[in-house]
């Protein structure tokens, strides 16, 4: 009855020595959460100090690709407007502004021509993303920091981009203030 007593004391302890380290651990998480938090909304974070890829009014630099299809892609022939999404099929926050892309990559009046969706990974792994863009967008599949990535500056996932005149106009990791932006070009003035 002794070995019992003592084994259900020992295992109380290990129990609560358990408890304590699982306490800590989610308050380091809440830390390094809330550090992120802070990091990315102060804009940080990336390359150069900028967000997610090169600030507005950079230009973006030269790079030779092929969309999943095998031809050429390049800026040039995108449109005066070109819309770019980077995309990885590991992060989740894509998963969740994809839909968002599509939607309104589907509404722009230059049509898939004139979107481009980058997506990370091998073809194996980015096939359920690709297939979801490809209605909508031109989509190119490239390693990690491939030649459209060190192009565009991108250092984090999702990354948008609007050019404006071949110049970066917005960019950011959030879809919507590149959307709106993209939105409020594509309607024409009155006057």
């Amino acid at each position: 009855m002794a070995y019992l007593t003592a084994a259900l004391i020992l295992v109380g302890l290990l129990a609560l020595i358990n408890l304590v380290f699982t306490f800590g651990v989610v308050r380091r998480l809440r830390e390094h959460t809330a550090e992120l938090a802070a990091l990315r909304g102060s804009g940080v974070t990336g390359v150069g100090g900028t967000d997610v890829a090169l600030p507005a009014g950079a230009t973006v630099g030269a790079f030779e690709t092929a969309e999943v299809g095998g031809r050429p892609v390049s800026l040039a022939a995108m449109g005066e407007r070109p819309l770019v999404g980077f995309f990885s099929p590991h992060c989740a926050p894509c998963k969740e502004r994809l839909p968002l892309f599509a939607e309104h990559a589907a509404s722009r009046p230059g049509g898939a021509g004139e979107v481009l969706a980058v997506v990370v990974g091998t073809p194996e792994e980015t096939s359920d993303v690709v297939a979801q863009l490809l209605p909508v967008a031109t989509v190119v599949v490239e390693p990690d920091q491939g030649p459209v990535q060190r192009a565009f500056g991108v250092s984090g996932f999702p990354a948008f981009v609007l050019l404006e005149d071949g110049v970066v106009g917005a960019s950011g990791f959030d879809f919507e203030p590149v959307a709106s932006r993209d939105a409020a070009a594509a309607v024409p003035s009155a006057g």
